[in-house]
């Protein structure tokens, strides 16, 4: 076949500077299916020839031909990650081809130079077009999930085969080429009958019922052999197949291979088949393509759902284990002596100025314009314009219409926002005792009491808990802060991942309603593993839509807090050193942190 090379000394041209990232987006899609890790894959206008792709077991070498694979003259930007999964279903012919390649890698591991000596060139044709239905039907019972790719790619992978190397033989034997080519994909589950009925009828004309049931038997056999290191076992079925078809050829009244001249078609005898046969796969291609979109469709949603119902069922198993820590730590009362592992005690105890209300009531004007941002997200789909065109839906309706199936699909969809009536906010506040923090002990005190006050003024739900070698609360879900409270940093360490937990389970921010948000008072300079669980943590928060407005109070800038919210939404506001004078920019920040994520979010 054309797709599968066997020249060992034939290597692929390297990829277009343009194409690299499109390149190792292939190797890695083709060695995690192929179960390898040494393939390498090369990409780009005309790589491999006239296929969608091609695999070199000699080298290696997967190379995926982009104007055929991807359809006319593209370019990387349009294609995107061929990793993210959601991409795959957009480009399905693609990514059938590609799987095609890695089932090659994975499955036809067998000496094709041993197979070549030990056949004659007939048997060995058999033997690779047999190959062919095998490696496919293992495809999809390794990975069923991929079906509808191979369905939408395999006939349009036979038509660039044909059109690169014609099977230069009789009417006879070009017909039981093509069956192995097709009706045996019928059989190893990729392809349905009615993907292929503009080929059938040539089939069955050349063959009959008697020889194609034969036929099937060997391709079946064929499929069920599993020793992918050694394909000696199928050589009897290669030259069985080769018997059957000579027999029938014989019976035809076409000469045996090698007589006669091969005429303007490429075929041997006075039929000619082989220009219909590609004439009719041309048309199963399309309508394979077509049949497949449902089945594309189908998946997507399986998987989506699927996702959806796993991540539902983690964030119940995460807010459980959280909740048990929230009870641990708030079911003890408020201060230090809540688990008693944190050195820090409370200092000084007094009653706000002037200048820090009026701090707590500029940060719960902007708190209150900022939560009636929260959106309320509905997808919409319709038969006209505004949204995005979803083109698997167009084509279904014109495989529909074309079968005489009147019926209105509706290929555009968009997601209309609107603000929530009385959207609820929830606030968690997490203030850093270990001893790097000691100078600024006053400034998080002040900074936690306007936070609480500012969260009491609009009605919000605010809780807050200290860390440094343990965890313990200064606040609970409902109370109120009635004094600043001065703690001493003394620990040695920083509890965040136990602290954020605790948070978590007592407000429900990663999975609440409403509006959501996580301020951390920190420099955010941890060990290792408190660091990870930093990262992971905001990251989570940011993909749940729950703002984080981060305050280092440090003199470095900033530096450890940028560094742990490096690519999520979090706002880090730096150079703070007297909360009650800076409390519109903190409000600011705050708001920003909301928004940005809720619209991010949406």
């Amino acid at each position: 076949m054309g797709h599968l090379k066997y020249d060992k000394k034939t290597r692929a041209e390297s990829t277009p500077v343009e194409w690299l990232g499109i390149g190792a987006a292939v190797g890695e899609l083709a060695n995690k299916w192929a179960d390898r890790h040494d393939l390498v894959g090369y990409v780009g206008p005309g790589a491999g020839g006239v296929a969608p792709a091609c695999y070199t077991p000699a080298t290696a070498e997967v190379e995926v031909n982009v104007e055929v694979a991807f359809g006319g003259n593209i370019s990387p930007e349009t294609i995107g990650d061929l990793r993210v999964r959601s991409n795959q279903f957009e480009w399905p012919k693609a990514t059938g081809a590609i799987f095609h390649e890695a089932l090659h890698a994975r499955f036809s591991n067998w000496d094709i130079e041993a197979a070549f000596n030990a056949l004659s060139p007939a048997e060995f044709k058999a033997l690779i077009y047999l190959e062919e239905g095998r490696i496919e039907y293992n495809g999809v019972t390794i990975m069923p999930e991929n079906r509808a790719f191979l369905r939408a790619s395999a006939l349009e992978i036979v038509v660039a085969d044909l059109k690169e190397e014609a099977i230069k033989e009789s009417d006879t034997r070009v017909a039981a080429a093509i069956a192995a080519l097709t009706m045996a994909r019928v059989s190893a589950g990729v392809l349905q009958d009615e993907d292929i009925e503009a080929i059938t009828p040539l089939i069955e004309s050349k063959l009959g019922a008697a020889t194609l049931a034969k036929l099937r038997e060997i391709w079946i056999a064929a499929q069920d052999h599993n020793n992918h290191l050694d394909a000696t076992a199928m050589y009897p079925l290669a030259r069985k197949w080769v018997e059957i078809v000579n027999e029938q050829a014989e019976e035809n009244g076409e000469p045996d291979p090698g007589e006669g001249t091969p005429d303007e078609n490429g075929a041997e005898g006075s039929g000619g088949i082989m220009g219909e046969m590609l004439e009719a796969l041309e048309e199963a291609a399309g309508t394979a393509a077509i049949n497949a979109s449902g089945d594309l469709d189908d998946q997507q949603t399986t998987e989506e759902w699927s996702e959806i119902a796993k991540e539902r069922g983690s964030s119940a198993k995460t807010q459980k284990e959280h909740e048990s820590v929230a009870n641990e730590v708030f079911g003890q009362g408020t201060g230090p002596m809540a688990d008693g592992k944190s050195s820090s005690r409370l200092i000084e105890e007094r009653t706000p100025s002037a200048e820090e209300r009026a701090a707590a009531v500029t940060v719960a004007r902007l708190l209150e314009k900022a939560k009636y941002r929260e959106r309320d997200v509905v997808e919409i789909a319709s038969i006209v314009p505004p949204g995005r065109l979803r083109t698997r839906a167009m084509v279904q309706g014109a495989a529909l219409k074309s079968k005489g199936i009147m019926t209105q699909v509706e290929p555009w969809r968009r997601s209309v926002r609107k603000h929530t009536d009385e959207p609820t906010l929830n606030i968690g506040v997490m203030v850093d005792i270990s001893g790097s923090m000691s100078e600024a002990m006053n400034p998080m005190a002040v900074t936690a009491w306007v936070m609480s006050e500012a969260a009491r003024r609009i009605q919000a739900r605010a809780a807050m808990v200290y860390y440094g070698e343990g965890v313990f609360p200064t606040l609970k879900p409902g109370q109120h802060l009635d004094k600043v409270n001065v703690y001493t940093a003394s620990d040695g360490t920083e509890k965040f991942d136990k602290a954020f937990k605790a948070l978590n389970g007592s407000l429900n921010l990663l999975n609440g309603s409403g509006a959501r948000m996580l301020v951390v008072v920190s420099d955010g300079c941890y060990t290792e593993q408190e660091l990870q669980a930093a990262r992971r943590w905001v990251n989570e928060c940011d993909k749940a839509g729950v703002g984080v407005l981060w305050l280092p109070f440090d003199s470095r800038g900033g530096m450890y807090a940028s560094a742990i919210c490096k690519g999520s939404s979090a706002v880090v506001l730096k150079g703070v050193r007297d909360p009650a004078a800076v409390a519109t920019e903190i409000g600011a920040a705050a708001a920003k942190a909301m928004t940005t994520v809720s619209s991010k979010a949406a």
